[in-house]
């Protein structure tokens, strides 16, 4: 059997280079496939989070005589998914898809009005748990009817709210709406930090409402809708 000849040693050193070349191509092309990491964010904000801090607004809030019973936040359809979305100009909205909510909306709503509700109120948040007989329970219900992000520009948020005291027959219904500026970060985010931040304000805000109509109640006095 012949054996072919051995490759000339000049061929063999044009060979290697060349097999570098394609090889670093190769990267650079699979490098600009990759999709950029997807960045999560929360409207729970950080206030209290730590155990020191956290013992401390425990102190400075009694234990209420009565519970809370947040019910799951209703939202519009058009912001009912994980990406975060945001309203461009001429009627647009982009769905991106690096920027998401770390939960579903409607679960960081929820969430978020339930914590914010018993750090105010110093009351257990008991929906969807038994409850002792004679317990005093306020009833939250709520529904957005307008969660708009324009980064850059300003958040805003509209919903309907409820409160309801079982046992008894206090019920008071009431509208909240409100924007706040949201900044034009320079984290290379997109503005998408500013309007989480201008989200969660808002959303501090309908949780203080409902809070102070729960807490007006409690008193014995008649609720009644901020303006």
């Amino acid at each position: 059997m012949t054996m072919p000849p051995p490759m000339p040693r000049s061929q063999r050193r044009r060979a290697t280079p060349m097999a570098g070349a394609v090889l670093a191509a190769l990267t650079l092309t699979l490098a600009g496939c990759a999709s950029p990491p997807s960045r999560f964010y929360t409207l729970t904000d950080d206030t209290g989070t730590s155990a020191g801090s956290a013992a401390t607004s425990d102190a400075n809030v009694p234990a209420a005589r009565y519970a809370v019973e947040v019910a799951p936040v209703a939202v519009p359809e058009q912001v009912d998914r994980p990406q975060i979305v945001v309203t461009r100009g001429g009627g647009r909205v982009d769905i991106l898809e690096e920027s998401r909510w770390a939960a579903p909306l409607k679960t960081e709503l929820t969430s978020t009005i339930s914590r914010k509700l018993t750090q105010h109120l110093g009351a257990m948040d008991v929906y969807g748990l038994p409850r002792a007989d004679g317990l005093t329970v306020y009833r939250v219900s709520t529904s957005v009817q307008r969660f708009e992000s324009v980064p850059g520009a300003q958040a805003a948020l509209a919903a309907v709210w409820s409160v309801r005291r079982v046992p008894g027959d206090v019920v008071l219904t009431c509208r909240f709406s409100g924007t706040a500026p949201a900044s034009a970060d320079a984290g290379g985010t997109g503005g998408i930090d500013g309007i989480v931040a201008a989200q969660r304000q808002l959303v501090g805000r309908l949780a203080l409402s409902i809070g102070n109509a729960i807490a007006t109640s409690a008193q014995g006095t008649a609720p009644h809708c901020e303006h």
